[in-house]
């Protein structure tokens, strides 16, 4: 019997856990919602206001970090939040 077989313990998270991962996926919502409000100019062709897109962006993130906190991969999640937090600022303090 091979002794280097490791079973995961079912109170370990399910996949990969990284800071960095959380980041770089929380990064995707915001540079699509950019794209569509600066180069596709959606909010003028849907009459929406410019931060209605970023906040649309910045609720899918929310629901990524609802899930990543529930299936207990926490460390993803601070990474999602973090960039969502950023973003908002960003937004909401360059954006008029």
């Amino acid at each position: 019997m091979n002794e280097n077989l490791h079973f995961r313990n079912s109170d370990e998270p399910k996949g990969k856990d990284s800071f960095l991962l959380g980041v770089g996926l929380g990064l995707i919502t915001p540079l699509i919602s950019y794209l569509l409000v600066e180069y596709i100019h959606l909010g003028d062709k849907l009459g929406l206001r410019d931060s209605s897109i970023y906040m649309l962006g910045m609720i899918v993130n929310l629901l990524l970090v609802r899930y990543f906190f529930k299936s207990e991969i926490s460390k993803t999640g601070k990474g999602i939040f973090l960039v969502s937090f950023l973003v908002v600022l960003t937004v909401f303090f360059f954006k008029k």
